[in-house]
């Protein structure tokens, strides 16, 4: 049961890393990616699933996401005969990005995008390869 316990701590503190990291990226590309042109978007984030344009002003949607699997153990029975169930959470973040004049002026996200601390950091999946 220890041993147990100490590696989903372990797993528990790696993924947090991971999380933290795509939430910092997340944050980083909704003011460094101000100024991209639409084609070097284009080249770093493929095709947008949804493009629209209104007077002077072209929107670029992506979508990116994860289904996650998360363990439950049900305590209401004996400590010897506790069961895993299994919850899903589907994390999802659609970027969405404002050009004007073929360069980009603003980085929105909108979704489940992550946790309380973690906001964000399902988009950096979208805008990762874009960052320097």
């Amino acid at each position: 049961m220890i041993k147990f316990l100490a590696i989903a701590v372990v797993l528990v503190v790696s993924f947090s890393g991971c999380i933290f990291q795509r939430a910092i990226i997340a944050s980083r590309a909704q003011t460094e990616l101000v100024g991209m042109s639409k084609i070097e978007l284009l080249s770093c984030a493929g095709l947008p699933v949804r493009q629209e344009r209104m007077d002077d002003l072209e929107f670029l949607t992506y979508s990116g996401g994860v289904d996650i699997l998360g363990a439950e153990v049900d305590t209401y029975t004996s400590p010897s005969t506790d069961t895993a169930t299994g919850k899903r959470t589907y994390l999802y973040c659609d970027v969405t990005f404002v050009l004007k004049d073929g360069v980009v002026q603003k980085v929105n996200y909108k979704g489940r995008t992550g946790g309380l601390l973690t906001k964000g950091e399902q988009c950096a999946f979208v805008v990762e390869n874009c960052l320097k």
